[in-house]
């Protein structure tokens, strides 16, 4: 399989704030299915409220 690199801009308050999302989001894409964190990514896009109501049950 093929690697790529990606980068995305984001606003944060501190460079620690980016690094952990930035890790966060390294370890679900090396941890989750990719057509699965896909579907996932696509359901907050279209409603961010979701992930509010998933935080619940964490």
């Amino acid at each position: 399989m093929a690697q790529y690199e990606v980068k995305i801009k984001m606003n944060a308050s501190s460079s620690d704030e980016v690094k952990a999302l930035g890790n966060g989001l390294q370890n679900a894409v090396n941890n989750i299915d990719h057509s699965d964190l896909q579907k996932l990514l696509n359901a907050v896009a279209k409603n961010p409220n979701i992930v509010k109501t998933a935080l619940k049950f964490i």
